[in-house]
């Protein structure tokens, strides 16, 4: 340079001084803006015009210094193509393992983890959703090949269009934030024709979701339903896709949901009279079954394989058997039984205690067959008048509680016993004292 003044010299200097890249062209550039050195300039306004230019090269060269930083990291994008290596991988079980599934014993359910599959090196690996222009140059694309690395959940695609030099093309970008492939069921080991809940922990949008059901069948609902009506063990997984480009981005764990067959249940029934007494024989054909449990439509049940029931009144009554089997699976099967009489421990409804040596006393029947522990009792419109315990004591008509005998009429009896099971029965019904 020509013509500089003592300061100007110490400008260059201090400027040449700077950690910054110089090119001297750039020095000409600004010198040749600046005004010619005037007499009698005053040394303030000198250094002011100094300080901003000095400042503006500054401020230059670190937003350069960020540009190029930026074109570096735009490149460093993931790419996902392929999925063959996640699904390869070992299953979750539903007892445990090293998988990466986890239980929420709060709510009751289970997590199953998801992973980015990474695009192995050699493979192409410019996805759709990176766009470049006719004028991408060949070193261009290399880094997109080669700058391919593997982000946490939090990793966004950088969202700018790039702006370079002729020497590197303009690149536009899609904001996509990788999307969740994470979900939770409600159990993992179930009986044939059962449900299973699943559910998508995290919906994204611009992401399409599908579920294997690891038996043919698949969905790409949210949360859907599942009903498995084949026992065996499946597995299951889940695939985000984007809808920008058709690209995997992620997938979840398998995990195995075992199906437990159910029982065979059946069952038949025949009438035991046991001395005129109407007693119902009822049998389990229930293969593979180890326990039932009946309910016969009369307040009784049971769980033998084989029990044995009377029923009082007549009507239609709707027999149900549940057979479990060792798994914890059940089956339940109904039929429908009639009943053509009732019955009250063949109770007659009157007799005649005149000592005539015909029906002169009262007991039920059915006491003497049954070989029960039981008692009797005879009420009046005024409370209890006879008791007895003994089919060798019935009722001949005498009042306990004044020790007279009853006048002609209607009187309330009620018998009550244990079965042979241990439950208790209570019997009741009138009976008409004739004269």
């Amino acid at each position: 340079m020509n013509n500089l003044d003592g300061f100007e010299n110490i400008v260059k200097d201090k400027l040449q001084q700077q950690q910054y890249d110089y090119d001297p062209s750039q020095w000409n550039a600004i010198e040749k803006r600046l005004p010619s050195p005037k007499k009698g300039l005053p040394w303030r306004s000198i250094a002011a015009a100094s300080t901003i230019i000095v400042a503006s090269i500054v401020v230059w060269q670190i937003q350069k210094g960020k540009d190029s930083a930026k074109i570096e990291k735009d490149y460093q994008i993931r790419v996902i193509t392929d999925t063959d290596a996640v699904l390869k991988s070992n299953p979750i079980q539903s007892n445990g393992g090293d998988q990466l599934s986890t239980i929420d014993k709060k709510n009751k359910t289970i997590i199953v983890e998801d992973r980015a599959y990474i695009q192995p090196v050699g493979e192409p690996s410019i996805s759709n959703s990176v766009r470049s222009s006719d004028g991408l140059k060949e070193e261009s694309s290399k880094i997109h090949q080669n700058k391919v690395e593997k982000l946490d959940e939090s990793d966004l695609i950088t969202e700018n269009a790039v702006t370079v030099d002729d020497d590197i093309a303009t690149t536009d970008i899609t904001n996509v934030k990788r999307p969740s492939a994470q979900f939770t069921l409600d159990k993992t080991t179930i009986c044939a024709g059962d449900n299973i809940d699943f559910e998508l922990i995290q919906k994204s949008n611009n992401t399409q979701y599908l579920w294997d059901f690891g038996n043919g069948k698949s969905s790409s609902e949210h949360s859907p339903v599942f009903r498995y009506s084949q026992p065996g063990t499946y597995y299951v997984h889940l695939r985000a896709t984007s809808t920008i480009d058709a690209s995997i981005v992620n997938v979840s764990d398998k995990i195995a949901i075992n199906v437990h067959p159910r029982p065979e249940s059946n069952f038949n029934w025949s009438e035991n009279s046991m001395s005129a007494i109407p007693i119902i024989q009822f049998e389990a054909n229930s293969e593979n079954a180890i326990a039932w449990d009946w309910n016969f439509d009369n307040g009784l049940t049971s769980t033998e394989k084989s029990p044995l029931v009377t029923f009082r009144k007549k009507g239609f009554y709707k027999i149900e058997l549940t057979s479990i089997n060792t798994e914890g699976c059940t089956k339940i099967s109904q039929q429908q039984l009639e009943i053509s009489t009732d019955y009250n421990l063949l109770a007659p409804n009157s007799f005649t205690p005149n000592a005539d040596g015909i029906n002169d006393d009262f007991i039920p029947k059915a006491l003497d067959i049954l070989n029960v522990n039981f008692e009797m009792s005879i009420f009046d419109k005024r409370g209890l008048i006879y008791s007895t315990k003994s089919v060798s004591y019935p009722w001949t008509g005498s009042n306990q509680r004044d020790g007279g005998i009853c006048p002609q009429g209607a009187y309330v009896w009620i018998v009550k016993y244990k079965d042979h099971d241990g439950i208790d029965q209570i019997y009741k019904g009138t009976i008409n004292l004739l004269k």
